[in-house]
């Protein structure tokens, strides 16, 4: 067992940014359904959904901001081939009853994080991004059609080839990306609390493992190790 030392992991900044994006994300998917399936949520859900829609992509701007101003080292898409490795990795070793090790770190000495990330969160910020965008265009297209009308143009070839108006095809493309956001919303809250990351984002600090020479000069490839132990 290595030594490991408190570390502020996210600031309040971030932290204020994530659970906005949270809670109107809660909301959205909420009046979204009433929206969509005519299930009784709360009254005048167009215009609430609508509102939150906005503070929802302000949130996101925000937040993508600082994950591309100070993050950026650990999210760059050069990290995905090392991210889909470490992802396929896992699943083999979790289908073994096995984990791969972690390779988050923090160097006392220079204050900052050899490792900070999980490398399948490489992965699933890119995967909200592009959500994220889809969600976004569609849902400004539905609301204002004349002003984003390049988002419907752009959806005509695809919704000519399967037969109906881009219109009904962008609607139901936001919903579609509403159920996909949702899933991966819930694998990600899952995946915080095995690896121990969701408390830090409620309080900000977390118990950080402190760097080894190996894990300064490691090049970060997973490696599967026996024992799943506590993550």
């Amino acid at each position: 067992m290595g030594d490991f030392v408190e570390v502020e992991r996210h600031s309040k900044f971030v932290r204020v940014c994530h659970w906005g994006i949270v809670i109107t994300c809660l909301f959205l998917t909420l009046t979204g359904i009433q929206l969509a399936f005519g299930v009784k949520v709360i009254d005048d859900a167009q215009a609430l959904h609508i509102r939150l829609g906005f503070i929802f992509l302000g949130l996101w701007i925000l937040f993508s901001y600082f994950a591309l101003t100070e993050e950026w080292k650990w999210i760059s898409p050069k990290r995905i081939p090392y991210s889909v490795k470490f992802v396929i990795e896992e699943a083999i070793a979790w289908i073994k009853g096995d984990h791969v090790d972690d390779p988050r770190a923090y160097d006392p000495k220079r204050r900052e994080y050899v490792e900070k990330v999980i490398p399948s969160q490489v992965l699933v910020w890119w995967t909200y991004v592009a959500l994220t965008l889809v969600i976004g265009l569609t849902g400004l297209a539905l609301y204002d059609p004349k002003t984003y009308n390049f988002v419907l143009k752009a959806s005509e070839p695809l919704s000519n080839l399967l037969g109906v108006d881009s219109y009904a095809f962008i609607r139901a493309t936001h919903r579609f990306v509403m159920f996909l956001y949702a899933a991966i919303a819930v694998t990600h809250a899952y995946a915080a609390t095995i690896f121990g990351t969701l408390g830090s984002m409620i309080h900000g600090k977390r118990k950080e493992k402190v760097a080894t020479v190996g894990d300064l000069k490691r090049k970060h490839v997973p490696k599967a190790i026996a024992g799943a132990g506590g993550r």
